[in-house]
């Protein structure tokens, strides 16, 4: 059960980091940089949330508010999906863009993948 609340709550942040997201950034953007901006717009917006929802003693409101966005998140990742259109290439070497511009790609979600399942 903990394992399904803590996936919707991850589709909420995802959901709430890709509105943010397509507000903010011009559709230029490639769609990789969108969505890695998204996940971490999305922990933010889900931070803040449930930091406010604690500190007005309020943690179920909080996560049932969370929860009621899980159903939108996975609609906002299929959108994604479609609307890049086999864009998706710029993160592979192979593809488009510099090798510079590949390498701090990964090296980010490289140093985002060890603060978020290493440190406390």
């Amino acid at each position: 059960m903990t394992v399904l609340l803590a996936l919707l709550v991850i589709l909420a942040g995802l959901c709430l980091g890709l509105r943010t997201t397509s507000v903010m950034l011009p559709l230029t953007v490639h769609p990789l940089d969108r969505l890695a901006l998204s996940i971490i717009a999305g922990a933010i917006w889900t931070a803040v949330v449930f930091d406010v929802a604690n500190r007005y003693r309020i943690y179920d409101f909080g996560l049932g508010l969370m929860l009621s966005l899980s159903p939108a998140g996975v609609f906002d990742i299929t959108k994604w999906w479609f609307r890049s259109r086999g864009r998706r290439a710029g993160w592979l070497r192979a593809g488009d863009s510099p090798g510079w511009l590949v390498t701090l790609r990964w090296a980010f979600l490289s140093g985002l993948a060890v603060t978020v399942f290493f440190l406390p």
